[in-house]
């Protein structure tokens, strides 16, 4: 279930960041090729989650990676909403010195939002490391393949 919840919230900030992958936000330096690292590193998180969600049971360092990258991916979402709120709204036609002053808040403004996206670049590689070291993706694997038989049903079919 908690699964679900997850790819739940990873399929729009997927789309979210493919939007910022094609708009004006390509503008800010290094922008792309940032939101285009997140975007295939969410992807992969993402598949991975996939199968999480078929399995009955699982392992308690993958239970908590998994709520780990659904927390992450709130906090990414409101990110890019901050950052597509503060672009669209500063397209405001005023007089020479208004429009001066915007541009230089602007500026600041991405400013913020470049360093905040070089840290969800880095929680991401922080989440791919701690999926390496536990080897999430190990005990999915060998879990969902194990299958206790009952030696009592061979013996019905003899």
């Amino acid at each position: 279930m908690a699964a679900s919840v997850t790819t739940e919230v990873m399929n729009p900030l997927l789309n979210k960041l493919t939007t910022l992958l094609g708009e004006e936000y390509n503008k800010l330096t290094g922008v792309r090729k940032q939101v285009s690292f997140l975007k295939n590193e969410l992807s992969a998180m993402e598949a991975l989650l996939d199968r999480m969600e078929l399995m009955d049971e699982l392992d308690p360092s993958a239970k908590n990676w998994r709520d780990h990258v659904r927390e992450m991916s709130y906090d990414m979402e409101n990110c890019i909403n901050d950052f597509t709120h503060h672009i669209e709204g500063a397209h405001v036609k005023k007089g020479f010195f208004t429009k001066m002053s915007q541009r230089l808040k602007r500026l600041g403004r991405h400013h913020q939002i470049v360093n905040r996206i070089e840290e969800l670049k880095v929680l991401v590689v922080e989440a791919n490391a701690r999926c390496e070291r536990y080897k999430i993706d190990n005990c999915i694997n060998s879990s969902h393949g194990n299958v206790v038989a009952d030696p009592q049903v061979s013996a019905i079919f003899k």
